[in-house]
């Protein structure tokens, strides 16, 4: 059965997941007609497909190594599945650059846990969520995170409170420096402008509204019976799991106020829901109904390009 397959973490299993990923790629290039055999855009394809490859191995390691799940792929998997249901994650540049260097973000606050390097942890995590927002500004509301992580893992010091802000101000000031050199002001003020949209009737679309409501539906059942397991048994995960509900809630937020509304931005979403839905599959003790789970998000991953 396919979660005891994805149950232990070895290479070959996360190399399986990524020709997993290249085929939705590929499916998704077919059905949006995006597959231009020119070399330009041979080269566009193939270079997406690096920084997603990378953005799958970076999250991998955030995982793996702050134990945010169990030794199992389940994860890794989800993500892979749900890159492929909301298709447009996988090709609007400025959502995909923003997450991936957020990612490194991500993984300087869940390192503060082990209270080494605290000051230059928090001087990164602030540098990339800046660097995050230059490429898409409203990436910049993870600063909240930060401040999250510093509370819940650290003493908030006035120093360290101030360190993530010098942080995330340095590539915004270095981005205004070029721009002001070239008498542009204008245009890192578009750059950094918060539009926001609230109009979600792109959602009506099958092919967006069918994965929403499941990939709902099996975030809030995980988040209500794993929640009080972890607050009242789990040591490991307990300080974790209130990083990863805030980052859920400050990703909900994005998601919601983005002016893009065609899939791309879930993509935000991701990196807490998997982990959440992760915890939750690795806990619960009916297997047929993890299999279940499983496999309805493949179906449902696989019969959205049919829609």
């Amino acid at each position: 059965m396919i979660a005891n397959f994805f149950s232990k973490s070895t290479p070959a299993r996360v190399f399986y997941l990524m020709v997993l990923l290249s085929l939705y790629y590929l499916m998704f290039l077919v059905s949006g007609n995006k597959l231009l055999m020119s070399l330009s855009n041979l080269f566009i394809n193939i270079s997406f497909w690096f920084v997603l490859v990378l953005f799958l191995l970076v999250f991998r390691f955030i995982v793996k190594k702050n134990k945010l799940t169990l030794d199992n792929l389940y994860a890794l998997f989800l993500m892979v599945i749900l890159m492929g249901s909301f298709g447009e994650t996988m090709f609007y540049k400025n959502i995909i650059f923003s997450n991936l260097f957020l990612l490194f973000s991500f993984r300087k606050i869940y390192s503060l846990k082990s209270q080494i390097n605290t000051k230059m942890k928090l001087f990164d995590a602030g540098l990339w969520v800046g660097v995050a927002a230059v490429v898409y500004s409203w990436s910049g509301l993870f600063l909240i995170l930060i401040y999250v992580g510093l509370l819940i893992y650290q003493k908030g010091t006035f120093k360290n409170l101030c360190i993530p802000l010098v942080g995330f101000f340095i590539p915004l000031f270095l981005m205004y420096t070029y721009f002001f050199y070239f008498d542009n002001v204008d245009g890192f003020m578009s750059i950094m402008e918060l539009n926001l949209s609230l109009d979600f009737t792109a959602y009506n679309n099958l092919k967006l509204l069918i994965p929403v409501v499941f990939l709902s539906t099996i975030l809030l059942w995980s988040i209500i019976f794993e929640t009080p397991r972890i607050v009242m048994v789990s040591n490991r995960l307990r300080q974790a799991w209130k990083v990863i509900l805030s980052q859920l809630l400050i990703s909900i937020i994005v998601v919601v106020v983005l002016p893009l509304k065609n899939g791309s931005e879930i993509l935000y979403l991701l990196f807490p829901a998997t982990i959440i839905i992760a915890n939750y599959l690795s806990k619960t003790t009916l297997s047929n109904f993890r299999n279940l789970i499983m496999y309805v998000f493949m179906i449902i991953s696989v019969g959205v390009y049919f829609l």
